[in-house]
């Protein structure tokens, strides 16, 4: 049975709906990157505003989208899949690393401040590009590979709990 065509409970749907929402914002920020790399003048400053403004938003419904992953739904399947499956592992390290790429950004466009300058504004950019590369990727390796798995895995005492911790 090939995985797009599993049938998730509520909780993993959940999860997976987010990730069109933050998948579309993403895509909204990644454009920003490229006008900001293709542009000159006042005008990568301008963006380069815009897309600051994008990724504060954007990071803060990526935090709570990930804490549900990281605070219910990866324990359950560690403890589920034993230590020496490494899941789990690699989907924490991809969440680690895309936070750390937007934490990068906000953190040197902060320092940079309203004196930015336009080769500052495309170097700080490229942070965005690269959280935008591991989302991207990691968005489609829950999709087809940890949710289908979770969903397998999981009992249904396990899913109602974790659609509980969800809503609460």
């Amino acid at each position: 049975m090939e995985a797009s065509n599993i049938i998730l409970c509520a909780p993993l749907q959940q999860l997976k709906d987010e990730h069109v929402l933050l998948r579309e914002e993403m895509n909204h920020f990644y454009e920003i990157t490229e006008e900001i790399e293709f542009e000159s003048g006042p005008v990568v400053i301008q963006e380069f505003a815009r897309l600051y403004e994008r990724i504060q938003d954007f990071n803060s419904k990526l935090k709570a989208h990930s804490k549900k992953e990281d605070d219910w739904l990866f324990p359950m399947m560690a403890s589920r899949l034993g230590e020496k499956d490494k899941t789990i592992e690699v989907m924490e390290f991809e969440h680690e690393k895309a936070e750390q790429h937007l934490r990068e950004f906000l953190t040197e466009a902060e320092q940079a401040g309203s004196t930015i300058d336009e080769d500052e504004a495309q170097a700080i950019a490229v942070y965005a590009v690269q959280a935008y590369a591991t989302l991207i990727q990691h968005f489609d390796r829950e999709e087809k590979v940890l949710f289908p798995l979770a969903e397998e895995i999981l009992s249904a005492a396990e899913k109602e709990e974790l659609g509980r911790r969800f809503r609460g």
